[in-house]
C-alpha cells in the first residue's frame, strides 16, 4: 500500500503593512476581550491597531531587547511578517499587548501607554497545558508593576477555574535562555519551578549567538540554544501560588 502526504510547509508572506478587514485571532480555547488590574490591561494583539505604537517603542532599544531571545525583527516589515506566520496563524498561540493605564490617559494614547507584548503559545486543550511567551517589556517599563501584573494575569487565566472566569488548566510551562538569569527569577518570583534543561530547542537567526558549539555544517543553518524549562501547575495554585501571585499584582 503506498503511503500519501500532501502536506506542504508554508511560506512567510512578507507584510508591510497589517492586512485590512476584520482580525481573526485564531486560537485554539476562549480570547478574553480583556485581562487587567487596577494599574495594566493586557488586549489581544490586533495588528491594525498595535502594530506600529509597539514597533516605534521596540526600536528604541531593539538590540538589548533581544540580546536573549531566538528572534529578531531588523525592521517593521519583519515584525509584522513573523507575529502573522508564527503567532497569528497558529491555533496555539495568541498575543497580547500590555498598556500601562497610569499613563496615557488610562491607556487610551498607545504612543504614551504600551509597555509591552507577552502571549501564549503550545496551547494544549487536551492535555490542559499552555506555555507564557514571548514576554517582552519595553525598556520605559522596566523595573516596574509591569511584569508582574501581566503575568500574573497570564497565570489567572490560565489556571483560575472557568467559573472564576479562567481556563482551567493544569500546567503552565516558561522557557527562558539558560543565561537569561533575569528571566528565570522573574518566573521563579511569580511561583514557576525549574524542572531541568532542554538542549537544543531553538534554530536561531544568523549571527545570534546561542552558547552551543556550531552544528556539523549538515542540519541547517543558525547557530542552536538550549532552554531552561519552568512550570507552575495547578496543584501549586491551589496550594499557595495563586494568593502569591495577588500579593504580587496588588504590590505598590
Amino acid at each position: 500500500m503506498s503511503i500519501i502526504n500532501t502536506y506542504k510547509p508554508s511560506t512567510p508572506r512578507v507584510l508591510t503593512e497589517p492586512d485590512p478587514g476584520p482580525f481573526d485571532v485564531f486560537f485554539n480555547a476562549p480570547v478574553p476581550e480583556r485581562l487587567e488590574t487596577p494599574r495594566l490591561r493586557l488586549e489581544p494583539y490586533n495588528p491594525s491597531l498595535h502594530s506600529k505604537s509597539f514597533f516605534k517603542e521596540y526600536s528604541k532599544d531593539a538590540e538589548a531587547i533581544e540580546k536573549y531571545l531566538p528572534i529578531t525583527w531588523p525592521d517593521y516589515s519583519a515584525f509584522l511578517t513573523w507575529t502573522q506566520h508564527y503567532i497569528i496563524s497558529d491555533p496555539k498561540a495568541l498575543l497580547f499587548v500590555m498598556i500601562d493605564r497610569t499613563k496615557g490617559n488610562d491607556g487610551a494614547d498607545l504612543d504614551e501607554s504600551i509597555a509591552g507584548m507577552i502571549g501564549y503559545l503550545n496551547s494544549a486543550p487536551h492535555n490542559r497545558s499552555i506555555e507564557i511567551g514571548p514576554v517582552i517589556v519595553l525598556p520605559r517599563a522596566q523595573r516596574t508593576f509591569v511584569s508582574s501584573n501581566a503575568i500574573g494575569l497570564m497565570l489567572k487565566y490560565a489556571l483560575n477555574l472557568p467559573e472564576e472566569a479562567g481556563l482551567g488548566l493544569r500546567k503552565v510551562a516558561w522557557t527562558a535562555n539558560p543565561n537569561n538569569a533575569a528571566s528565570v527569577r522573574a518566573a521563579e518570583r511569580m511561583g514557576f519551578k525549574i524542572e531541568g534543561v532542554a538542549r537544543w530547542t531553538w534554530v536561531l537567526p544568523n549571527g545570534k549567538d546561542g552558547g552551543k558549539p556550531p552544528v556539523d555544517g549538515k542540519r541547517g543553518e543558525g547557530q542552536g540554544r538550549d532552554s531552561t524549562l519552568l512550570s507552575l501547575c495547578w496543584d501549586d495554585w491551589e496550594g499557595g501560588a495563586r494568593e502569591k501571585v495577588e500579593q504580587l499584582i496588588a504590590r505598590v
